[in-house]
């Protein structure tokens, strides 16, 4: 009778997700990426040993097999992302399971809608790996289009931040003003002028998104911060005090400068982000509980 389980102690979900983590830790973002949204399966393939004495005795073979997007199939397939993917995939099957891996397969996802735009990041890196041209890979090397991914994830973060203010202010002042609340809220006339420009400019670059259905949405990081503090009266009571909100909405601002004019931002910074954000989220979120009751 054998000593192994043949079960894993996780779903494939689970294990897919330990097996993204493990990318992200290792600084391996290009391939965390690439295998983003992707499922897995696991195909026993029986007996693991064999004749040439690989694998274990009474242990069982397996085949990790990955359902990803059929355009990150060549990319995935190069042999050096194979091996950093078989081994942090071997890493992670505990062995007294008794399963051996043998191989990491690739399959398209044919659930995924095809007529999709291919995702511009996964664009860039079938372009470099597909290149033979030697300027594109000297000039795209990899540890830049590893931290352009890694702040691509900072920019998402402080994108939702952002506007997650932008309509914290817009539901506070509609409560306490109605729906033409914009015009009730005391704007100086520097913030004036910063959404009457940013309009123009929109209205003469057709080709460009709008910004947003109203005028908030022409307010930066920084102008969020300035009309908090301008209407400080009907903000008070879900802060501690101007001091708690004030600095960290102008720190997370400078970070966004940095971003915008495509400077790195470091561990240090992110983690500050997320603290802040965190910090916001739980004073708003027990104020508004407190008033409403």
């Amino acid at each position: 009778m054998s000593d192994y389980t043949y079960i894993l102690p996780f779903t494939n979900e689970k294990y897919l997700t330990g097996i993204l983590r493990e990318l992200k830790r290792k600084s391996e973002i290009q391939l965390h990426n690439l295998l983003k949204n992707s499922s897995i399966s696991i195909d026993n393939l029986g007996t693991s040993y064999y004749v040439d004495g690989s694998g274990r005795w009474d242990a069982q073979g397996i085949n990790i097999k990955f359902y990803v997007n059929p355009v990150n199939i060549d990319s995935l397939s190069i042999q050096s992302n194979k091996n950093t993917l078989f081994a942090i995939c071997n890493n992670l099957i505990p062995g007294e399971v008794g399963f051996d891996l043998k191989a990491i397969v690739f399959a398209p996802d044919l659930t995924i809608d095809f007529e999709d735009e291919e995702d511009i990041l996964i664009d860039l890196e079938n372009k470099v790996n597909q290149s033979t041209n030697s300027l594109l890979k000297k000039i795209l090397p990899e540890d830049i289009r590893e931290k352009g991914i890694y702040m691509s994830e900072v920019y998402t973060y402080l994108y939702s931040v952002e506007n997650s203010l932008r309509v914290f202010i817009e539901i506070v002042s509609k409560e306490k003003y109605g729906e033409n609340y914009f015009h009730k809220l005391k704007i100086t006339k520097s913030l004036e002028n910063t959404i009457s420009g940013r309009k123009e400019k929109a209205k003469n670059k057709k080709w460009l998104s709008v910004r947003g259905n109203n005028d908030l949405f022409y307010l930066d990081f920084k102008d969020i911060g300035t009309l908090i503090n301008n209407n400080w009266d009907i903000f008070e009571e879900y802060f501690d005090s101007q001091e708690f909100i004030l600095p960290k909405i102008n720190e997370m601002a400078e970070c966004r400068n940095l971003i915008a004019h495509n400077s790195y931002i470091g561990k240090t910074e992110r983690d500050l982000l997320k603290s802040y954000y965190n910090s916001i989220l739980k004073q708003v979120e027990e104020k508004f509980n407190a008033i409403n009751g």
